[in-house]
């Protein structure tokens, strides 16, 4: 009866993996349908393309009206989850409504863009987005450190009373950033907007298995951190193509992104796992020697802006730790839950 149970989770995860692509498909097959709405001049950096010149109304609300409405349900579904506790093995019709709700509501989304098209951008600044999603990321690494450390395989003793806080009540946040993040965007077929949307419906897929083994699982939240260094790079490239027709693709800021996100799973990322040391320094010279060749084209002098992602993001997981720790006062230690011993 277990294996069964254990075997439904695999079938709904594959079968929310499938729709996922599947939708991500459809925002690419039905884009050029939007090219009748008109987009004003870029503004610079800190601007956003993807927006109407002339708003009205109804482009206004339909993306608020909507937005509050997914907001509310994935509160809902957090707050139940919290009360239905865990569930590893199987899953249950909770799991299945925040399924079925996300994607009802990345039906609603789609639809919403080809008759308005317009999202919450008109009316809050690009870094909102960008930003929400980056602390999104620090709660990540910060709640991994017990099972990785938190670079380089050392590890970051952590006290129990704000750790357990943050642990159970991670997902009204994460919850937040997603669903702002996702109505944030019209749902453009741009590929770096559709590694984006992509990037989201595999976190709705994230969120819907809480309380199941899958949710802890480090092999797909390892998946979930390198997924986003995809989706920074291909934006940055698109958005310099766009307004450097015919330019060097190397003299964009992508590699930034792409050796930015990476970096954090070679720095953090791989401890999760039992590797060998042998196996480890191939991860460390397959990215040195990546990093070389790329910046061989980009320039040495440029080099420096790979460390630019870690150092924010594994550096904002030690100082939420450090104080989560003055926090907790003489709490006791969070137990460390590491791999046993690596492979020789």
């Amino acid at each position: 009866m277990n294996e069964q149970k254990s075997n439904q989770v695999k079938t709904w995860f594959l079968s929310s993996l499938a729709a996922a692509a599947g939708f991500t498909a459809l925002i690419a097959i039905l884009s050029p349908g939007l090219q009748r709405f008109v987009k004003p001049e870029d503004q610079g950096p800190s601007w956003y393309y993807w927006q109407l010149a002339e708003q009205n109304f109804w482009t206004h609300f339909s993306a608020w009206a909507l937005y509050i409405l997914h907001q509310v349900f994935t509160w809902i579904v957090v707050v139940w989850m919290l009360k239905e506790g865990n569930h590893p093995d199987r899953i249950t019709n909770l799991n299945k409504t925040a399924l079925w709700g996300n994607l009802g509501f990345m039906a609603l989304h789609l639809i919403q863009t080809h008759v308005l098209y317009d999202g919450l951008a008109q009316d809050v600044p690009v870094w909102s987005s960008q930003q929400s999603v980056i602390f999104m990321l620090i709660i990540m690494i910060y709640l991994l450190i017990p099972r990785r450390g938190i670079a380089f395989g050392l590890n970051m003793p952590l006290k129990r009373r704000v750790y357990g806080w943050i642990r159970k009540y991670h997902g009204f946040y994460i919850s937040w950033a997603l669903v702002y993040t996702f109505w944030f965007h019209p749902m453009e077929g741009d590929y770096g907007l559709l590694t984006g949307f992509f990037y989201m419906f595999l976190l709705f897929i994230q969120l819907s298995f809480a309380g199941t083994k899958l949710h802890t699982a480090l092999g797909w939240l390892t998946v979930l951190e390198l997924t986003v260094g995809l989706h920074g790079p291909a934006i940055a490239l698109q958005k310099y193509l766009a307004e450097h027709a015919g330019a060097s693709i190397f003299a964009d800021i992508w590699p930034m992104f792409l050796f930015g996100f990476v970096g954090v799973f070679v720095v953090t990322g791989q401890y999760g796992f039992k590797l060998g040391k042998n196996t480890r320094i191939a991860v460390y010279a397959t990215y040195a020697a990546s990093a070389i060749l790329v910046y061989s084209f980009r320039g040495f002098g440029r080099l420096f802006e790979i460390v630019f992602i870690p150092i924010a993001l594994i550096g904002g997981a030690l100082l939420m730790a450090v104080a989560g720790n003055i926090l907790s006062g003489k709490d006791g230690l969070v137990p460390l839950r590491r791999v046993s011993s690596e492979k020789q």
